[in-house]
């Protein structure tokens, strides 16, 4: 993009579409794409809470489903130098080495090996200071911006979901990926729903 414009883009470890898109992210930032772009956590366990039901921040049977975003997010604001690193190697643990993320043991030694102090996170989630936080930002994106799910590109303004079936093969094609997804997002808003009726292989 010419115009370097601000915005978020949402993850949740477990879905792999998040996957991708926010790999692309990674990759093309880590090869110098000046992307203005924050890392923002959304839970898929809440979006299937039943109206009237305890969502999943006042249900104590649910906190499992919380750690894995939580640790990412914790990690962004302690170490956020190592962040790309971990938040990459979080969704390699899920959909490689089949984690489930449920147990903060799960991912500590992905922390120590990038250099986190994986006894710092855990001090951290257990003191819960950023689950208000992580609550409120969910809820900004389910109720103000009407987001349903991830991986969603979003500004104050508009916020588009988006499914990417490739992982990136180097900074240049993902930057062109990006850059594709982005201009239709906010420059194209017209465009509003793409289907593919088969997969391309």
């Amino acid at each position: 993009m010419d115009n370097k414009k601000s915005f978020a883009l949402n993850f949740d470890y477990r879905c792999p579409f998040a996957r991708n898109l926010n790999e692309h992210f990674v990759k093309a930032l880590k090869d110098g794409a000046e992307y203005d772009v924050e890392f923002i956590p959304f839970n898929l366990s809440q979006v299937h809470v039943e109206e009237g039901e305890r969502s999943i921040w006042d249900d104590p049977s649910r906190e499992v489903d919380l750690i894995a975003n939580e640790v990412g997010y914790i990690v962004s604001k302690l170490y956020p130098e190592k962040f790309l690193d971990v938040h990459i190697g979080l969704f390699a643990l899920r959909h490689e080495a089949g984690k489930g993320l449920k147990r903060f043991e799960d991912m500590e030694e992905l922390l120590n090996q990038n250099g986190v102090d994986a006894v710092k996170v855990r001090e951290v989630l257990e003191s819960k200071i950023y689950r208000d936080e992580t609550r409120e930002m969910h809820r900004h994106q389910s109720e103000d911006l009407d987001v349903f799910g991830v991986p969603t590109l979003f500004d104050d303004e508009k916020a588009a979901f988006v499914r990417i079936l490739s992982r990136p093969s180097d900074g240049e094609d993902s930057v062109a990926v990006i850059d594709r997804v982005v201009d239709h997002v906010f420059t194209h808003s017209e465009l509003n729903e793409i289907k593919h009726t088969r997969v391309a292989r």
